[in-house]
C-alpha cells in the first residue's frame, strides 16, 4: 500500500507567508496540526503503508529558500520517521526533464550544451537551480537529507 498525502498546504507555506489568506496564525496552525494528525494517524492504522507526502514541484518551491523553509517546516512537524519520502507534481506540474549530475549542474548558464540543462520555462535565469522536476527531487534529497538527520527520502514523481 502506497499513500500519498497531498494537502498542497504545506509547500503554500513556504512561499506564501505573506499572503493573509495562506500566512495567518490560524491558517498555519490548521495546516500543521491537520498533516501531522493525519500522518501519524494513518502510520499507526497502516504501518507498512510506505507515505510520501506533497512536496510541490521544482517551480514552486526549487528555490534555494523556498526549499530551505520546506525543510524547516517539515523538520517542525516531528513526523519524518513515518515517511518513506516526498510526492512531487501532484498538486501541479512541472516538465519531467533529464536528471544533471547535481541539483544546481545548471547555474549560471554552466553546462549549456548539456541535454538536461534544457530550461524550457527559464527557470534558471531566475536562480531556480531545480528546474526540472528530475533536478528538483536530487534538489529535495539532498536539502532534507541534510536538515533532517538520520531522513534519507525517496522521491516520486507523478508524469
Amino acid at each position: 500500500i502506497v499513500l500519498v498525502i497531498e494537502p498542497d498546504s504545506l509547500p503554500n507555506l513556504s512561499t506564501n507567508r505573506g499572503d493573509p489568506r495562506c500566512g495567518n496564525s490560524a491558517t498555519e496552525a490548521a495546516y500543521k496540526t491537520g498533516i501531522k494528525y493525519a500522518v501519524e494517524h494513518l502510520s499507526e492504522m497502516a504501518p507498512s503503508a510506505a507515505m510520501y507526502l506533497d512536496s510541490g514541484h521544482g517551480g514552486w518551491l526549487g528555490w534555494k529558500n523556498n526549499m530551505q523553509d520546506f525543510v524547516s517546516t517539515i523538520q517542525g512537524l516531528g513526523v519524518a520517521q513515518h515517511l518513506r519520502g516526498f510526492a512531487t507534481n501532484v498538486a501541479g506540474y512541472q516538465g519531467l526533464g533529464m536528471m544533471c549530475p547535481t541539483y544546481d549542474y545548471c547555474l549560471n548558464h554552466a553546462h549549456p550544451e548539456d541535454p538536461c540543462c534544457a530550461d524550457p520555462c527559464g527557470l534558471t535565469d531566475e536562480w531556480d537551480p531545480s528546474h526540472n522536476e528530475h533536478n528538483y527531487a536530487l534538489h529535495l534529497h539532498k536539502a532534507m537529507s541534510e536538515g533532517i538527520p538520520g531522513f534519507v527520502p525517496h522521491i516520486i514523481i507523478d508524469t
